[in-house]
């Protein structure tokens, strides 16, 4: 039995120092009071029979305002939870774009700053040197396969066509000689 009424008052201690916690802000005043109002009515009309089993009847009246109160603690409770969840997703998120915006403000920052720097001509060389001894073994291979194969082409083209390479050489050959001519009368 006293055991019992230990555990009646540290449930009461509970739920009064949950009932002074900060209440949300997504019930209002009017419809927590009326939740308060009934269960008190409820336990005023329990009290007023005067049967005689007016003690069992008081603490069935205790019981209905402690689940009461539990149910209307608990909600307040979850409904506290859920606006303390979304007021940290929404600071993350947040949070996420203004990191993004800053790193994005110091990228355009940084090529503006290298752009600045430099003229063209140190542009085009910063292209064309290679960042690692990779790239440069790279860049290396890439120019002896053009050349490589410029040179084929160019062989294969002498072999199959070869008269009319003959005719293109002819022809500037005999243009040149003309062109020289044509100099040579004007300022004579």
């Amino acid at each position: 039995m006293v055991a019992q009424i230990r555990h009646k008052t540290k449930d009461q201690a509970w739920q009064g120092a949950i009932r002074d916690m900060t209440t949300s802000s997504f019930i209002s005043d009017s419809k927590r009071e009326s939740l308060d109002t009934k269960c008190h009515m409820a336990h005023v009309d329990m009290k007023e029979g005067t049967s005689a089993l007016q003690s069992e009847v008081s603490t069935s009246a205790e019981e209905l305002e402690q689940l009461c109160g539990k149910e209307v603690a608990a909600a307040d409770i979850e409904l506290e939870r859920m606006r303390w969840d979304f007021v940290l997703a929404k600071l993350k998120y947040e949070h996420e774009d203004n990191e993004k915006q800053r790193l994005h403000e110091e990228r355009m920052q940084q090529i503006h700053q290298q752009a600045v720097k430099r003229p063209f001509s140190q542009g085009l060389q910063d292209l064309l040197q290679p960042p690692n001894p990779y790239a440069l073994f790279l860049y290396c291979f890439i120019v002896i396969h053009v050349i490589y194969t410029v040179k084929e082409l160019s062989f294969y083209f002498f072999q199959t066509h070869y008269l009319f390479c003959f005719a293109i050489v002819v022809f500037y050959i005999l243009k040149k000689i003309f062109q020289d001519y044509k100099n040579k009368k004007k300022y004579s």
